[in-house]
């Protein structure tokens, strides 16, 4: 039993926010010029009041994209028609920046196919001018091979490029890539970053002379295009933010963090006192990729893990590589769990063993699971000598109550609980030890969490289950379940 209560603390999951509402709230703090989510509209969610206008060939399709059923509709491009986004932008916006003001510009993006020359992202360029500045894709007109698809950023001024950086990796994975572009203000290349998915990309110089003349212009701002139709986006693009500032790599990974469909989650990893942890990475992609992967203590705060002495880090994998970070077992016990941030083509997945004086070590594998929102449902079985364990997570940043209903194998509900957690708090607990849900021993069936309150969707709850035999654990995944499913 010692054992037993030793491992409820151990526990740990945490996946990401309801995507949505998270990312929005993350762009806002960062306090953007212009922020335009198309959903279904070119409005300004920035506060700004830089509503912009759509191609009449622009549509929006209903597919659900990276941030959830609440992000969509997004926007999708089609170089057959006119269906460029565009903005006001007149000498006095503040969209009108210059070379030598920091910046960022940044988009949701999926191509579904590689036009030959190359296809705005974002873009306030004056084609009659040739001056402006651009966030793209780069499929052979810019300097890289044909369908190349590589991000680049370039400042133009009287049809002289002042400043081309681009990346050495493809995004025409026909997936979706959170990118984008930020720059110091230094007048220089090396003031520009590039990234995909939160992790800073290799790039490559091609120009760096923005003494050619400035980049100012009065065209408007513009998403899927320039101003004239040419260069147009190929796919779908949602969540486009420009910022006055150079966002951080910090900020970069924690926009990244917020989409479900990127961060995975161990959501147990334990070392000291009988417990040891690991997490495995292996790239099974053609190109080398790179794994943010960061680790998070029970009380919300970082979790430094002893083989790094961090807690955090980027694995690089090259094609065909693999990694392991694992957490032996030294000490007392250190409890928390594990998140990553896994590029398409990397695949991985955790481990975590239990070490008894005099018996044999008892292992379990847990799968990297994606984020799941609001709402979780899990089987368990309480009958025999089995006993159903769980911790619950909120891994949002507002305090959250978690409602628990228990049914038997019937449907019929036998028991209900609720717990409260701070933001960023866990519980964890045997299922039948929670007020109100002492029925579960001797039963089997399912068990609903749901967050209850608030009621805004700022809320966001996982759980991870394990199920004790005796001396013998095993892990019980938990799946999202629709709102409309409750």
């Amino acid at each position: 039993m010692k054992r037993f209560l030793q491992m409820l603390l151990a526990l740990s999951i945490t996946p990401t926010l309801f995507a949505q509402t998270q990312f929005s709230t993350d762009v806002l703090s960062m306090n953007p010029l212009g922020y335009w989510p198309l959903h279904g509209n070119a409005n300004d969610a920035s506060g700004h009041n830089a509503a912009g206008s759509t191609g009449p060939s622009l549509t929006f399709t209903s597919a659900v994209g990276p941030l959830g059923i609440s992000a969509a509709p997004a926007a999708v491009f089609d170089s057959a028609g006119q269906s460029v986004v565009s903005i006001p932008a007149p000498a006095s916006s503040a969209l009108n920046l210059d070379a030598l003001h920091p910046m960022t510009v940044l988009a949701w993006i999926r191509t579904t196919r590689q036009v030959p020359g190359d296809m705005v992202i974002a873009a306030r360029f004056d084609p009659a001018a040739a001056t402006g500045w651009g966030l793209l894709v780069d499929n052979g007109g810019l300097g890289a091979p044909p369908s190349a698809g590589r991000l680049v950023l370039v400042f133009v001024s009287g049809d002289k490029f002042g400043l081309s950086v681009e990346s050495t990796i493809s995004l025409n994975d026909g997936g979706w890539h959170l990118v984008s572009a930020t720059y110091d203000g230094s007048g220089k290349a090396s003031g520009v970053r590039l990234y995909s998915d939160g992790v800073p990309l290799a790039v490559t110089t091609v120009v760096d002379n923005i003494a050619v003349g400035p980049i100012q212009n009065s065209a408007p701002f513009t998403i899927g295009g320039a101003i004239d139709g040419n260069d147009a986006f190929e796919g779908s693009v949602n969540e486009v933010a420009v910022f006055g500032t150079a966002l951080t790599p910090e900020q970069n990974l924690q926009l990244a963090l917020d989409a479900p469909a990127l961060r995975r989650i161990l959501g147990q990893f334990a070392f000291g006192g009988g417990w040891t942890s690991a997490i495995y990475f292996s790239n099974t992609s053609t190109s080398p990729l790179s794994i943010p992967v960061s680790f998070t203590g029970d009380d919300g705060k970082p979790m430094i893990v002893p083989s790094l002495a961090a807690s955090s880090t980027v694995l690089s994998l090259a094609p065909g590589a693999s990694a392991v970070i694992e957490a032996p077992n030294v000490g007392g016990l250190v409890q928390g769990y594990a998140s990553a941030v896994l590029p398409v083509g990397i695949t991985g997945y955790g481990v975590f063993r239990q070490s008894t004086p005099g018996a044999a070590d008892q292992e379990a594998v847990v799968p990297l699971v994606n984020g799941n929102g609001q709402y979780q449902l899990m089987v368990y079985d309480d009958t025999s000598n089995l006993i159903t364990a769980v911790a619950i997570v909120n891994p949002s940043t507002v305090a959250t109550t978690v409602g628990i209903t228990v049914s038997d194998e019937s449907g019929k509900v036998i028991g209900t609980s609720s717990v409260d957690l701070p933001p960023s708090g866990k519980t964890a607990a045997a299922l039948r030890s929670l007020p109100g849900l002492a029925q579960i021993a001797g039963n089997r069936g399912t068990v609903q969490f749901a967050v209850t309150r608030p009621t805004n969707f700022t809320g966001s709850v996982s759980v991870l289950g394990l199920r004790f035999n005796g001396s013998a654990i095993t892990s019980i995944p938990a799946t999202g379940k629709a709102r409309g499913d409750f």
